[in-house]
């Protein structure tokens, strides 16, 4: 009677359940946490799955109460490893602070951090693991960590953050240990910061190995198949989160669903409680001025650019819009917290010189740049000083820019963001360096000293 039970036992299906909670692009969100924080009790609530939470990067950078703490950036981990995080790669965003921040906060951390694309060499940052097997019950599930890399040898961001260290190809990266650890686990994630484009076309299909690409870098939401992969991506600042479910026999999967969800909404009070801890900053709460209307992103951007102009004392100004990090600031009391938000990079303008060929060609460039898919086929570069107009062909390509300039001048003064001077994603013509500003935050603080301000919300720039 035994050996017959045993039997019996041994052909019922061994059956696993698995709940997958993905973040990207946090960015510092501390007050979504609470409700981050309900989300993932409910999941373990449920008693029927294994739940992992995972993140794709760009933990911080836009919100001062993390990138200003007297530990840059640890309030964010804090509540990441009490929140119960299992595993998350790197965004370009982590590198903001320099190696030395950046690899204090990884020993911070009680959750795993994968990285494949990545020699770190002599640099300060330790070596990081490519990927982690996790095991969840008789099932081990593999995540591979991959970072986007563009021509310039790195990601997004300015060369200096990232001196030391070097970056290999994603889509070759993931072929490298695609099989490998395919062979190692029953279901295989991958944890990219490479953006919506890249991991719905190229990692996709060079990373067939995967069950799921779990996607950030772009601030998108999305859920679809391309093939056999799953690709989900909540959006950035926790305005959106991936849920993937998984069911499994005897290690095999028999179903996989992914979408997005908004986060519910009733906090955990505890959490919250913490989160108001970090916000008590007098000196971030203090007031520097005030608008006289609502300042739009664009308006925002407008600022930036004209105050530098002055600050520079040049012809024209740009800044670019990707800097501009808050979506709109209202009208009255302005905190010194929101510009630290508005400007997270102590970013300056560089001074140079240009001729009107030289900004076509700076403009053009960028609007029809093949490898960063987000900052392209749009208004990036916001100027001070005129306007312009980008036409586009059939495919919706940049041809030439049509200018309105003040004065017309064979060269002019130009005073850039440091970002676009420096960064080789925007592909130019560079002149020699003349000279910086002070930091954008320094000369908006100064302006809004000097008395309340009207924001210019009119754009400069359009497509046609």
């Amino acid at each position: 009677m035994l050996g017959m039970m045993l039997s019996a036992l041994s052909c019922t299906p061994r059956e696993e359940n698995l709940i997958i909670i993905s973040t990207s692009d946090i960015h510092s969100k501390l007050d979504m946490l609470p409700r981050l924080a309900t989300l993932i009790d409910e999941a373990h609530a449920q008693d029927t799955a294994r739940v992992f939470v995972v993140d794709a990067g760009d933990r911080w950078t836009g919100n001062p109460y993390v990138d200003m703490a007297s530990n840059v950036g640890r309030p964010i981990i804090e509540q990441m490893n009490r929140l119960g995080y299992d595993v998350a790669t790197f965004g370009n965003h982590e590198f903001d602070m320099g190696l030395d921040t950046l690899q204090k906060r990884v020993e911070d951390a009680t959750f795993d951090l994968v990285l494949a694309n990545i020699d770190t060499k002599e640099s300060p940052l330790c070596q990081p693991k490519p990927y982690v097997i996790k095991r969840a019950g008789g099932v081990k599930v593999g995540f591979l960590g991959i970072i986007t890399n563009y021509a310039n040898g790195h990601p997004d961001g300015k060369d200096r953050i990232f001196e030391g260290t070097e970056f290999f190809s994603p889509e070759w990266t993931a072929e490298r240990y695609g099989r490998e650890l395919r062979e190692k686990c029953d279901v295989m994630v991958l944890l990219s910061h490479c953006g919506l484009d890249r991991d719905t076309t190229n990692l996709a299909t060079s990373f067939p190995y995967a069950d799921l690409i779990v996607s950030g870098h772009t601030h998108e939401t999305y859920s679809g198949k391309v093939g056999d992969v799953m690709v989900v991506q909540g959006n950035n600042k926790l305005r959106a989160v991936g849920l993937t479910t998984i069911k499994l026999l005897d290690g095999e999967i028999v179903a996989l669903n992914s979408r997005y969800i908004t986060l519910p909404e009733e906090g955990k009070e505890s959490v919250a409680e913490e989160i108001e801890e970090y916000k008590k900053d007098p000196y971030l709460n203090q007031s520097v001025g005030t608008l006289t209307a609502e300042a739009t992103k664009m308006g925002l951007a407008q600022m930036m650019a004209d105050e530098g102009r002055k600050v520079a004392g040049t012809d024209l100004a740009f800044y670019h819009i990707g800097g501009t990090r808050i979506a709109s600031l209202a009208e009255g009391n302005v905190r010194r917290a929101d510009i630290y938000e508005l400007e997270p990079f102590s970013s300056n303008l560089v001074i140079t010189e240009m001729t009107l060929e030289e900004i076509e060609e700076m403009i053009i460039n960028k609007f029809n740049d093949t490898t960063n898919y987000k900052e392209s086929h749009r208004v990036d570069l916001i100027p001070s000083g005129l306007t312009y107009t980008i036409h586009t062909d059939s495919k919706g390509d940049a041809v030439r820019v049509r200018f309105r300039p003040e004065e017309r001048k064979r060269v002019y003064t130009v005073a850039m963001s440091n970002y676009v001077y420096e960064n080789k994603t925007y592909n130019y013509t560079r002149r020699p360096e003349v000279g910086r500003t002070p930091l954008v935050t320094s000369y908006l603080f100064d302006r809004l000293a000097e008395g309340a301000y009207t924001p210019d919300n009119t754009p400069r720039g359009e497509i046609k």
